[in-house]
């Protein structure tokens, strides 16, 4: 005990300049934007730059399953290439949503404020508040961008709310994680006018401006309704298992900035 009080005592100038120190960057990460800014970027910047080294080794030993669900994504885009004749690829230029390709280097699951970092930014013309899909589903939206790289946050966030619907009726509702499993996530404000069924298509409401109308999002599992309330409790199995997904698209709304200006 006497030898850590001697040391505390010898270095206790050092001591008092690194207090000084950490509670000045505190001081200046909460009192100043453009600061906090500034760290969020580096922060990212910093986790993507690791992440992606861990993840280029982990990729070069799952090359097989990567190309084997490259392979099975070209069949369906060729699929509706052939199936749909009114589909011409070279229309681009007029849809609404521009997808960016990319791939997940970093993700978290066991908090309750869970987010991705996935390896485009800024160079890559990524912004924030664009939507994240996979061949699978909705994955999240892009909160903070870097140089190189992108922050997502996850759909299991307990602060997410994303709008979503019935397939087969229209019924229209917002989805949210309860924080519980990483699989189900809640559908809330249906009314109970609505006749539901076990194993319904949920897919995205079109209502916001990062994700097009009808992207599956998962099938319901349980439901109740309660006497004297006019909602269901709804249980919904996400179609995707964020933490097995890799590849994802980015999805810019060029409609966006005009949407936002007359909100």
């Amino acid at each position: 005990m006497q030898q850590i009080v001697n040391a505390l005592i010898k270095y206790k100038k050092f001591i008092l300049f690194f207090s000084l120190l950490c509670f000045a960057f505190i001081f200046i990460f909460n009192r100043s934007i453009y600061h906090k800014s500034k760290f969020n970027r580096f922060f990212i910047n910093s986790i993507g730059r690791v992440s992606n080294f861990s993840f280029t080794i982990n990729e070069y030993f799952n090359l097989k399953k990567i190309n084997d669900k490259i392979l099975k994504e070209n069949k369906t885009l060729k699929n509706l290439q052939i199936n749909r004749s009114n589909f011409k690829i070279e229309d681009t230029k007029d849809f609404q949503f521009e997808v960016f390709s990319a791939k997940i280097i970093k993700n978290s699951l066991k908090s309750s404020r869970n987010y991705l970092i996935v390896n485009k930014g800024i160079k890559d013309s990524i912004e924030a508040e664009m939507g994240v899909i996979s061949s699978n589903g909705v994955i999240g939206i892009v909160n903070t961008v870097s140089e190189n790289y992108s922050s997502v946050i996850s759909i299991l966030n307990i602060d997410l709310k994303l709008n979503a619907k019935f397939k087969k009726n229209n019924a229209f509702g917002s989805l949210s994680w309860n924080s519980i499993n990483p699989s189900i996530i809640k559908l809330n404000d249906i009314s109970v006018i609505n006749n539901i069924s076990i194993g319904d298509s949920i897919v995205t409401g079109g209502m916001s401006t990062y994700f097009p109308e009808g992207i599956l999002i998962g099938k319901i599992i349980r439901y109740k309704s309660y006497d004297g309330k006019g909602y269901y409790e709804i249980d919904v199995e996400l179609n995707n298992k964020i933490g097995k997904e890799i590849n994802v698209y980015i999805l810019k709304n060029n409609h966006q900035k005009e949407i936002n200006n007359l909100e």
